[in-house]
């Protein structure tokens, strides 16, 4: 009798388990995330009045430059140093390993999507019931896409055998799915392409095609080429002026808005095919965006609204960042004067979002905030599609004020997520980190936050920024070098091997340097014929002049660039030296340090602290935790004119491979230490190499900002 009781108790216990409501439960993703995901218009609203211009017809604009083919540049020194760390050792190579179940859901062939009850295992991450929780039918998707385009691209650059032998089958058992009519994508039959609402359609094919197209111009197959045409061509007709917009739903939660990125894909169609088709549907890709507003969380970069030029950007930091890269298109592709003042004002909204490492804040949401040091951070896979923005821009309108940006984010932000040894990434980050702890801080209150850890994964929010990281070094040596309509523009710099073909010359030009912890480039030019044509160097905004070892009778400066034209001979050498100085800047009413590319913080010493180990025994998840508070008592004093008395020393070393962590590369001065009422010594380092870290500081009232 009391066994039958007790089993009674257990199955009680058991059922009230089972039907526990689960508004109960605590969301993984956190109060701001879930405080800020569903801002759904109860109708659609058709914003068609405001979208008649692009009934004129297009008078594209030509690019100032235009991009080389992926894996014409390759990786040297300390990046490669970097990306061979990263697969061989680090996240990057292992992360199929570290989440398996994400990667064994084969949503791309045998576990397409019909509906909600294909929603798959979510590792770490806890449920609630909440309706935006549909988008993780296609979550899995944006991880696995992401990171076989970071996996593939650094497989090839870095030359991995076994790597690339992974490429090859991950690409295989993809094409291996493509459907007869030439599908590729995850959903089955009964949802392809009939979305009533929130969905992964063009977002997941994005993140497959643009790896295939990397693919296909890394290893020249013309079979994988053909099946993402193929497969764009089913895309482009079921989604269409005359059948229906992908973008046309009841409510959507980031996939579908993601999915304006499958202009990305027309981009590089157009570039290898010159189909124009390509940018034409590029072009409506974003008209629909425009014209149909769904969740307000994802629409800031949506033409009505960019035309409320004083309006904060206010939604989901990773979406509007992205989405500049489609505005811009879409402008150079139309020349619609209406676009070209879109984009001016998405500048202007987008400069009250920078922080002093050059990215923009959002983690994860804007939320009409200005960039401000200690209260606002951003989240990685913004940082990244920043970042590819201003590559793009950069391309596009040849300003060098945009790749400024590009280098000065991936030198101070991007490396600055990285931990030392490339075994983990932060999610989210401040650029003042005073703690990783799991929380947010902000001067209102404290909030839990696991996105503010460092993690190979990051499988209890999303495991989005370490895919994301994957594809860093990979698109950076892509935008290095493009072509002018006359030459070649070196528009990035780093150690890198540029193997290119212009005219009827071979050419190969390596750049030797230890860039950015040097002033110097040697520009190793080799041809198989002396030819005569141009080469053009980015003259950065930060460096008062550069000096050539060349004739001045060879060189003149243009808009942002010097020209070089002369007949280079079969092997040539160009030296280049970046004349800069320390510049004392003021943001958010206090002051950070920027000498070339390179942002200087003050190095918080701190401690480790394991929250998660994994099955691999070099990965975990930690935080961080300050064991000196010596940065809270430190201000400048003396006078900003003279950069407040701080000096620059960088001791020469060789081309060291293993540099980014052991340069010699630092800022000396005075502060005032305001609990000891006295002047110290403060050393300062580049932010890139930093755990936690101080950026900005007050001046001490006694100083003078003169």
């Amino acid at each position: 009798m009391k066994k039958c009781a007790l089993l009674f108790l257990i199955i009680i216990f058991i059922g009230s388990c089972k039907s526990q409501d689960k508004s109960t439960l605590e969301s993984s993703q956190g109060e701001n995330f879930t405080g800020n995901v569903d801002k759904n218009a109860k109708q659609i609203v058709d914003d068609t009045p405001l979208l008649g211009f692009f009934k004129n017809p297009h008078k594209a604009l030509t690019p100032r430059f235009h991009l080389l083919p992926t894996g014409s540049n390759m990786p040297k020194g300390w990046i490669l140093s970097i990306m061979q760390q990263d697969l061989e050792k680090g996240m990057v190579g292992y992360l199929d390993q570290l989440v398996p179940y994400i990667f064994k859901d084969d949503l791309y062939g045998t576990k397409r999507r019909s509906g909600k009850a294909d929603i798959p295992l979510t590792g770490d991450q806890v449920l609630t019931g909440a309706d935006w929780e549909i988008s993780m039918l296609w979550w899995n998707g944006e991880t696995i896409g992401n990171w076989w385009d970071g996996f593939v691209r650094n497989a090839f650059l870095t030359q991995n055998k076994a790597a690339i032998q992974k490429s090859h089958n991950i690409v295989a058992r993809l094409l291996a799915t493509q459907d007869k009519d030439g599908y590729i994508g995850i959903y089955k039959p009964n949802l392809r392409y009939q979305h009533k609402g929130s969905n992964g359609e063009l977002w997941t094919q994005t993140t497959v095609f643009r790896m295939l197209l990397a693919y296909y111009e890394l290893t020249q197959k013309q079979q994988v080429l053909e099946a993402v045409e193929k497969a764009m061509a089913v895309t482009m007709k079921h989604y269409n002026a005359q059948t229906r917009s992908p973008f046309k739903l009841q409510n959507a939660y980031g996939g579908v808005t993601h999915g304006l990125m499958m202009t990305d894909v027309c981009e590089t169609l157009y570039r290898i095919t010159k189909n124009a088709a390509y940018q034409d549907y590029a072009v409506y890709l974003y008209q629909e965006f425009s014209r149909y507003a769904i969740n307000n969380a994802f629409n800031d970069v949506r033409y009505p609204f960019l035309i409320k030029r004083d309006s904060l950007f206010s939604g989901h930091a990773a979406h509007v960042y992205e989405h500049l890269r489609s505005v811009l298109n879409a402008y150079y592709a139309t020349g619609y004067p209406e676009l070209k003042t879109a984009f001016a004002n998405a500048l202007y909204k987008l400069d009250k979002c920078l922080l002093p490492s050059g990215t923009g804040l959002g983690n994860e949401w804007i939320a009409k905030q200005t960039a401000h040091a200690d209260h606002a951070s951003t989240e990685f896979c913004s940082v990244l599609h920043l970042r590819n923005f201003y590559h793009s821009a950069a391309q596009k309108t040849g300003d060098v004020a945009f790749a400024d940006q590009a280098e000065k984010i991936t030198f101070n932000t991007i490396m600055g997520f990285r931990n030392p040894d490339g075994t983990a990434l932060v999610y989210g980050k401040p650029d003042n980190c005073y703690t990783l702890d799991g929380k947010e801080h902000s001067p209102r209150q404290t909030k839990k936050d696991p996105r503010f850890k460092y993690s190979p994964t990051h499988s209890d929010p999303a495991v989005c920024c370490v895919p994301n990281y994957a594809r860093n070094f990979p698109y950076y040596l892509d935008h290095m070098w493009m072509q002018a309509e006359d030459g070649l523009v070196a528009v990035l710099y780093g150690p890198s091997l540029l193997k290119t073909q212009f005219k009827a010359a071979q050419i190969q030009i390596e750049q030797k340097t230890n860039y950015p912890f040097s002033d110097q480039i040697v520009f190793k030019i080799s041809s198989n014929q002396p030819h005569k044509y141009p080469l053009y160097f980015r003259k950065p905004q930060w460096s008062t002049s550069l000096r050539f070892n060349v004739p001045k009778e060879y060189i003149t400066e243009q808009n942002g660039y010097y020209k070089i034209v002369k007949t280079w001979q079969k092997t040539e050498e160009v030296k280049v030296t970046f004349h800069q100085e320390i510049k004392a800047i003021t943001h958010s009413k206090e002051t950070y340090f920027q000498r070339g590319p390179l942002v200087f913080a003050y190095a918080i010493p701190h401690k480790e602290v394991k929250v998660k180990v994994y099955d691999l025994p070099q990965f975990n998840d930690y935080h961080c935790f300050s064991t000196d508070n010596a940065y809270q008592y430190t201000q400048l004093t003396g006078y900003q004119a003279n950069n407040f008395g701080f000096t620059f020393t960088q001791k020469a070393t060789a081309l060291d491979k293993n540099l980014w962590y052991n340069h010699q590369t630092y800022l000396l001065g005075k502060g005032f230490d305001t609990q000891n009422k006295q002047l110290k010594t403060i050393k300062l380092v580049p932010m890139g190499g930093t755990v936690l870290r101080k950026v900005t500081f007050p001046i001490h009232t006694r100083a003078s900002s003169k």
